[in-house]
């Protein structure tokens, strides 16, 4: 009977299938949402919290377009209008267009692991979605809004997705189409 080495040994995520690796990340954001809605001060400083359904937006969309991910995101983006009095439907809009941008450059691209796109596309992905916050918030507003909160706030949502990101990749394959996995 042949030995297992170690480099054969697969990790339990590795696998797991799509659903449950789904339905983790929505635990995930779901989790750091509702923390988030509690005071959020460190030693008398403010702390930025990130907006975790971008994650979720970022991570999801590695593997194309899918019907499931799309139903978490506007549920998220409906808990995110109603958490910060935005009109309903901004946030759903800023994670849908989030989630079909990271799609979008998977398939255009189809090396995700390469270190370039990897590290690239959630940096243009995420400073897009802050930028577009920031537009529409001055827009219902009538006038610009500071710039530093949120800046902070993209800050933290990168740098916690950077630790994060293979609790939301949902397993695509090399060669396996864009939504096939999820």
């Amino acid at each position: 009977m042949p030995r297992s080495t170690p480099r054969n040994k697969k990790s339990l995520w590795s696998q797991t299938g799509p659903t449950p690796r789904l339905l983790f990340g929505a635990f995930a954001i779901a989790a750091i949402g509702v923390l988030g809605l509690t005071p959020r001060e460190f030693f008398g400083f403010s702390v930025a919290w990130p907006y975790a359904a971008l994650w979720g937006a970022v991570g999801w969309g590695r593997v194309g377009l899918s019907v499931r991910p799309m139903i978490l995101l506007i549920l998220f983006g409906l808990i995110q209008d109603v958490t910060f009095h935005a009109p309903l439907g901004c946030f759903v809009i800023l994670n849908l267009l989030a989630y079909g941008a990271s799609a979008a450059i998977a398939d255009m691209f189809d090396v995700m692991n390469e270190p370039l796109v990897a590290i690239l596309s959630p940096v243009l992905l995420f400073s897009g979605a802050f930028l577009l916050l920031w537009l529409m918030a001055s827009t219902l507003e009538d006038h610009p809004v500071r710039v530093l909160p949120l800046f902070a706030s993209l800050l933290t949502t990168g740098l916690v997705y950077a630790v994060l990101q293979k609790v939301f990749d949902l397993g695509r394959r090399p060669g396996e189409l864009a939504g096939q996995a999820g």
